[in-house]
Order: structure tokens, then sequence, then C-alpha cells
């Protein structure tokens, strides 16, 4: 067993297992040579061979502990027809959804097939790594996800979201069933594929109403775990309710994750103080910091370790790394890290 997984599983490793959300992708060259051979990047995503090659990169040039299958979290909106696209210089653009009622349920049956491809790239992936380094498969959380549904792309203070969470609760309720629903097929189909681990990104779990969060953000996620279990998936899940500061509390109590991800935002003292100690936690290196990776990030590197010194804990960034990161930052970083203790 790997000794990111054997973290997962509870076990204190003498140097933490390390790796990078966001690790494949634009601050690569590799990535990027591979990337432009492919304009639409949905396409780009569904290709098996391209996604496999782009997830392996990182591990080649850097040997991280554990590799990500290239996917994005708008994998689930296209499988339901939302017409997702990507526009340069813009970011995603989706068909916003007005109502529940222009969201057809009986697309559900055709995840799985339409998100074969994503499978494909795990089992071609998994085939391709040493034992020793984890897959990890992924999806949004349901509310991320339908923010980009809603609003019809990114969003600064996700107002029809927030609108229709408010006004429309009987259609926020259908609409985040099915995209709850779809999330499960999703994850399953990377379980079945041989993905190691699985993670739940709930990106935008901030922008949620605290009086909302529980129905929002905790309900989904224990629905999404449990139905993994019922189905015999035992990969280990990994949480990522990002910026929820104090609510990672009744997030954990609540929903089931085998460990948090803790963004660069989290008081790491005080969620060491107050979180269960067997649970294991991955973070928080503020992404940023590795633009310069001066002896201030080699300092934030020691206090993260200090502090998560006596649990379990898989070293990462606190969000996804930036395309602007100077490759020998990022070597910094990893050999600061194994070279810590």
């Amino acid at each position: 067993m790997s000794g990111f997984l054997k973290t997962l599983a509870g076990q204190k490793m003498p140097i933490p297992p390390i790796w990078m959300m966001r690790q494949a992708g634009r601050y690569l060259k590799e990535y990027r040579d591979i990337r432009e051979t492919t304009p639409d990047f949905i396409s780009f995503c569904l290709d098996a061979e391209k996604a496999s090659n782009v997830t392996i990169q990182p591990i080649v040039r850097f040997g991280f502990d554990a590799a990500i299958i290239f996917s994005d979290i708008l994998m689930v909106p296209w499988a339901l027809d939302r017409n997702v696209r990507f526009k340069p210089n813009h970011g995603p653009m989706l068909d916003p959804l007005a109502d529940a009622a222009s969201l057809d349920e009986a697309l559900l049956a055709d995840v799985p097939t339409k998100l074969a491809p994503v499978a494909n790239a795990i089992t071609r992936t998994r085939s391709l790594l040493r034992d020793d380094t984890a897959l990890i498969g992924f999806a949004g959380a349901p509310w991320t996800v339908m923010t980009y549904m809603l609003e019809g792309g990114s969003s600064k203070d996700f107002n029809l979201s927030r609108q229709m969470l408010w006004n429309d609760p009987a259609g926020f309720d259908k609409i985040m069933d099915i995209v709850t629903q779809a999330t499960i097929e999703f994850l399953c189909l990377q379980a079945h594929a041989g993905a190691d681990a699985l993670m739940l990104f709930d990106s935008w779990a901030s922008a949620v109403p605290s009086w909302h969060r529980d129905a929002v953000v905790n309900k989904p996620a224990a629905t999404i775990i449990a139905a993994l279990r019922a189905r015999g998936i035992s990969q280990p899940v990994i949480g990522f309710p990002k910026g929820i500061g104090e609510g990672i509390l009744p997030y954990v109590d609540q929903v089931g994750v085998d460990a948090l991800g803790l963004d660069h935002g989290m008081d790491i003292r005080w969620a060491h103080k107050n979180l269960p100690a067997y649970l294991p936690v991955q973070g928080n290196l503020d992404p940023i910091s590795l633009l310069s990776g001066d002896d201030v990030m080699l300092a934030n590197i020691d206090d993260i370790l200090g502090v998560f010194a006596d649990r379990p804990h898989i070293f990462n960034l606190g969000h996804g790394i930036t395309p602007a990161t100077p490759i020998a930052n990022v070597t910094k970083m990893i050999t600061h890290v194994r070279q810590a203790r």
C-alpha cells in the first residue's frame, strides 16, 4: 500500500505524502504541448490517451506520491447536456439553467456512457503508474457544480444560485437531487475503473449562506458517500469544502469523509485542535507562495508540518497551483517537505 493510502487509512508517515491540486496543468510545458493538439477542452478531457498522458507528467517530473486524473468538475454538467464550453481568456460557459423543469432527469441514464472516456483514462493511467503511486478520481460537489449550471459560468457573488436557494427551494432541491445522482454515477465509474481514492471538491462552499449549509453542503456529500458505500465502493474519500471555516466540524461529523482537505484560509492550529485526532488532513500551503518560493514559503511549510506532526497528514496546497508558478519552486517545495523530517 502506498504511503498516501496508508495516511488516508489513519497511519502517520515519517514523511508526509505529497501531491498538488491541479498538478497536471498549464505551469508545465509538457502539458501545454499536448493541450495545444486539441483546442476544445471538453474533447481533451474525453481523450483517454491524452488525459492519461498529462496525468502522469507531474509524476514523471516530480515523483509525487499521488496522481489525480486529468478531468474537470464540469464533466457532470456536460453529461447533463448543459452545453459546457470553454472560451479563451474567459473561462467556462454553460447554457444557464432557469428552473428545475429545464433539466431532464432521464439524462441520468446516459451519464456512465458519456463519461466512460474518463474511466478509460483512469484504467490506462493505473496500469502505467507504479504501485507506490496512488491514483485519485474526483468530482465536484453538487452545490459547486450547480452554481455553474445556474449562473451560466463562473460567478463572483452567485446571485442566481442563491436566489433559487431562497426563493424556489423545491426547484433547487430537484436540481440538487439530479446533480447528486449524476455525481454518484461518475464517482462509481471512476472507482470501478481503478481509482485508489476519490475526492469531492466543493470549491464554492463558502458562498452558501450558513443557514443553508447543512442542507446544501453537508447532506448532499453525505448522500454521495452513503451511496458509494451501499454499492460496495470502499475507496477512501477526501472532502474539500473550501472556505467554510468552523463549518468543517459539522461537515466532518455529518458527511463521513475519510480525510479533510484544508484551504489556505484555514487556521491550522484551530483545525488541529478541534478536528478528531484520528482524522487525516490534507493541505494547506497558499499556492501564491510558490510564485516566489522564498524563505517565508519554507517557514510556512515548516509550520504546517509541525502543527500536523502528530496526526496523519498529506501535504498539499490550499487550492490549485497557478499557471505562472516556476517549476524550480515546485521542486524546492517538494525537496523541503521530504527533507524536513
